[in-house]
């Protein structure tokens, strides 16, 4: 399964190197929502994928309503074909394309998840995971850091519409968090603490949505890190695409309690 994973994210990656590519043109738009055709033909691309391999799927992705490749899929697969399409629109180089598959009758929840990858598609790096197999960067396994305090402590944080009154509860009470990264990408963003490039990640403000997230998490899970809601307790299950989440992930539990424990305060 995660070869047919790397498999899609690697066409995906094609198309955005490809002439026919074009970071200007919109699919779809609304007071709401905007969609651009690269993330229409991306998705279109690992759906295509999907419907080719073999395997019975039952597709979320955020784009279209649920649907099936076969009469009785075995697997549920959680889509985000360009997980940072303002990134590629702007011609920011970094963004995502994140898959998450599950048995067709679990929980989708990320400790659920048998195989995920995120995939950058700028870089090429890949990030993937097996359920009780571990957590992979470009093949070398992944492992968390060992930062336990705030101070010390480099982490991705959205600032989008978030929880202001949180964020500033981490930026300006003493020990304040030592540094702040934020990419575009909430997969990538999430997915660097697997193999200790940050230290946690906190997006609360209950807008993150599941497609963004769960593959990461799941590889977060994988390589030994901890992931929340903004309270400490596990993710509730996942039923669409549309409900905004609220997360705190880190590397050690040390670091996660501080976190928890300042933003709750």
């Amino acid at each position: 399964m995660l070869e047919l994973l790397e498999h899609l994210f690697r066409r995906v990656q094609a198309y955005l190197h490809s002439e026919r590519f074009d970071r200007g043109q919109i699919f779809f738009s609304s007071p709401q929502h905007v969609t651009m055709q690269f993330d229409r033909e991306a998705e279109d691309i690992i759906i295509n994928g999907l419907a080719e391999s073999g395997y019975g799927f039952e597709i979320m992705t955020e784009e279209r309503p649920a649907f099936t490749t076969s009469s009785m899929p075995l697997y549920r697969i959680i889509v985000d074909p360009i997980d940072g399409s303002t990134n590629v629109w702007r011609g920011i180089m970094t963004a995502a394309v994140s898959l998450a598959v599950l048995p067709i009758d679990a929980p989708i929840v990320p400790e659920r998840v048998e195989w995920a990858l995120v995939g950058e598609l700028f870089s090429g790096t890949v990030y993937q995971a097996q359920r009780a197999a571990g957590a992979f960067c470009n093949g070398k396994r992944c492992r968390v850091s060992e930062t336990k305090r705030l101070d010390q402590c480099l982490a991705g944080m959205n600032f989008d519409g978030r929880n202001l009154q949180a964020q500033l509860k981490l930026l300006t009470r003493h020990p304040a968090i030592s540094n702040i990264r934020r990419t575009g990408s909430s997969a990538m963003d999430l997915v660097y603490i697997s193999n200790g490039a940050y230290d946690a990640c906190i997006d609360i403000g209950d807008i993150l949505t599941a497609e963004s997230f769960l593959a990461a998490s799941s590889i977060i899970c994988e390589a030994g890190g901890i992931i929340s809601d903004q309270s400490g307790k596990p993710l509730r299950p996942i039923t669409n695409l549309t409900t905004g989440f609220s997360l705190i992930a880190a590397g050690t539990g040390e670091l996660h309690r501080e976190i928890v424990s300042r933003v709750n305060s």
